[in-house]
This record gives C-alpha cells, sequence and structure tokens, in this order.
C-alpha cells in the first residue's frame, strides 16, 4: 500500500467518524496561524491571522486515569489528516470556543505525514 493510498484511507475514516457522530448542524473546527511581521526584539510587529478549516478532524476526550503532569482536566484529543500542517502553540477553533495546541503527536512512519494527534487547552 502506498503512501498516498494510506493518507486516503486516513481521511476517509475520519470523514467516516465525522458522518456517523456528527450531523450537520455540528460546529466546524478550524486552525487559526498567526504570524508576527516586523518589530524587534521588544516587540511592535504587526500580527495577522489566517483560518483553515480542517474538514476531517475529530475531537477525542482524555481518560481521567491518564490526566498528570501534561494533561490536565479539560484537556482534549484532536486527531486531523495532514492536509494542514499544524504546529504547537496554533489555535484550534470550535465553535465560539477556542483551544492552544500543547503537544502533536504526528503519524508519519517515513517521511509522509498521515495524520496528526493534538492535545489542545482551553485558551
Amino acid at each position: 500500500m502506498s503512501s498516498y493510498e494510506l493518507r486516503q484511507d486516513v481521511k476517509d475514516l475520519l470523514a467516516e467518524a465525522i458522518s456517523l457522530a456528527g450531523s450537520s448542524t455540528s460546529e466546524k473546527i478550524y486552525v487559526i496561524k498567526e504570524t508576527i511581521t516586523g518589530g524587534g526584539p521588544l516587540g511592535g510587529g504587526t500580527t495577522s491571522s489566517t483560518t483553515k478549516l480542517l474538514p476531517n478532524a475529530v475531537f477525542k476526550s482524555y481518560d481521567a486515569k491518564i490526566f498528570g503532569d501534561t494533561i490536565l482536566a479539560g484537556d482534549r484529543m484532536l486527531v486531523c489528516d495532514n492536509a494542514t500542517v499544524i504546529n504547537q502553540g496554533d489555535t484550534i477553533q470550535e465553535g465560539t470556543v477556542f483551544y492552544i495546541v500543547i503537544n502533536i503527536d504526528i503519524k508519519a512512519p517515513t517521511s509522509d505525514v498521515l495524520a496528526y494527534i493534538l492535545q489542545v487547552r482551553l485558551k
């Protein structure tokens, strides 16, 4: 099975999970990336942001048994495909709720990313 076929399978499975668990009125999930241009070491730059829909993204809650040093109560897991690169510190929006990306587990058995599994926390 090729890398392309694996990536397509991940997208298809996430889309199927969304269609089974979600509804037409479910809130869409977006990633917001901020870029600072200009300024210096003390700040003063201009911040611009871009918002991109994550069509194949599914939230999951953590099991309370694993709460500890890095996973706090209220943290959520977000699984999404490789269509959009997501970085630590990016903002995730679901409706009117905003989360910050705390940790990223990149699923890439080769150099091709198959999926991102994110730990997000309320912003």
